[in-house]
């Protein structure tokens, strides 16, 4: 099932589920994950992480407003890539905006055709392996499409 608004696409496997939306005053947000999404969750989806359960994966890929501070290409907006193939050893907890038990995340800021981004995983392995998970989630942010500048001007 292909997913898309505001300048972004992504392609999901059965099982999967996203959301692409944009505040009143923001930039484009996607959130896509193996369990039921809800309306209403924050950018990096907090209430959606606290509620994965074992082997559910989570991505949020977020637009930035270009202002001072943020500059698309420089600091740490600097990659120009897509960071879509996650590594088992690039999860941590660390990375995680809320910590929780048993999760692990990974975080990527990035800029692409003048537009600054944050790609954040996060991954709950329970029977299957760091690794299988994250190679899995790689699958389907390889089907992920930013179109560039237009998302901006998207209603």
């Amino acid at each position: 099932m292909r997913v898309a608004g505001h300048g972004i696409s992504i392609d999901l496997p059965a099982g999967w589920e996203a959301r692409i939306f944009r505040r009143e005053g923001g930039e484009p947000v996607l959130h896509a994950a193996t369990f039921a999404l809800h309306d209403g969750d924050g950018d990096f989806g907090v209430a959606a992480t606290g509620r994965m359960r074992g082997d559910d994966m989570f991505a949020a890929l977020i637009q930035y407003r270009v202002e001072h501070p943020i500059e698309p290409g420089k600091g740490l907006f600097a990659p120009t890539a897509l960071p879509v193939a996650p590594k088992a050893h690039e999860f941590d907890p660390m990375q995680l905006q809320v910590t929780r038990r048993g999760q692990f995340g990974r975080q990527r800021f990035f800029s692409h055709a003048g537009l600054p981004y944050c790609l954040y995983l996060v991954i709950q392995p329970a029977r299957q392996r760091l690794d299988r998970l994250a190679g899995e989630l790689g699958v389907v942010l390889a089907t992920l499409q930013l179109s560039g500048p237009a998302s901006s001007a998207a209603p």
